[in-house]
């Protein structure tokens, strides 16, 4: 029987040539065994393609409703606000002026309104028993069912630094790694590797039985085995 295997891929913001070369990739990982793509938001700003990137997302999950899976990012939310007049200063200074330069229009609410409601229709986290994938992370101390929208979205501390038992093992991004490479604790799985500051693009590879990552696949071609959780120092 073939297996499932899982694709979570980082933030994108507007990298379309490095979105092209690691789905590929990850096809070709993949071979025979049936796959899903996770992707954990901030598709557009900073980077030069976010309507090529929106464009790719939106076709592909049309194609392919039941295995490509589009979660909200800040960036993602900070857009749709900016396109109803609210803070749009705050998404321009975010790297929003990109965006309006890869649609060829003056602001935010003249971006295609497919685009928009599709932006809308966005889920901020999914869970498949052993594992959250979301964007920014969670707050520590809350059951996963009551996080509130704005920490799904934005947190970074009191969660990076925390070590503890989430409930589930978190998969998101939102936070770029130095290092170009993801960032994997006991509890928690960083996967945003700065694309649109020149680094790679990275998804990693998740099955059925394990909950840590199997592999990490970049843009760039290289496939990482990730090491077993209980291998991993408690920090």
């Amino acid at each position: 029987m073939a297996a499932i295997l899982t694709y979570a891929v980082g933030d994108i913001h507007g990298s379309h040539g490095k979105l092209v070369r690691l789905m590929d990739r990850c096809l070709q990982h993949c071979g025979a065994d049936t796959f899903r793509f996770i992707f954990i938001g901030d598709y557009v700003d900073r980077g030069p393609q976010s309507r090529e990137v929106v464009d790719l997302l939106m076709e592909t999950q049309a194609e392919a409703p039941d295995q490509i899976v589009c979660l909200k990012g800040n960036h993602e939310d900070m857009l749709t606000c900016a396109a109803k007049g609210i803070d749009a200063d705050l998404w321009i200074a975010n790297g929003g002026d990109a965006t309006l330069d890869s649609y060829g229009v003056d602001h935010a609410c003249e971006i295609p309104p497919a685009h928009l409601d599709w932006f809308e229709t966005l889920t901020q986290a999914l869970s498949d028993g052993k594992r959250l994938f979301g964007h920014a992370g969670v707050m520590p101390r809350v059951p996963v069912e009551r996080q509130s929208a704005y920490d799904a979205l934005w947190i970074r501390e009191p969660f990076l630094s925390d070590p503890r038992d989430h409930g589930l093992f978190i998969v998101h991004g939102h936070t770029p790694t130095p290092t170009r490479a993801p960032d994997l604790r006991r509890n928690r799985l960083n996967i945003d590797t700065g694309a649109c500051f020149g680094r790679p693009l990275t998804a990693a590879v998740f099955d059925e039985t394990t909950v840590g990552p199997l592999a990490f696949i970049s843009d760039e071609g290289a496939v990482v085995e990730a090491p077993p959780l209980a291998a991993l120092a408690q920090v």
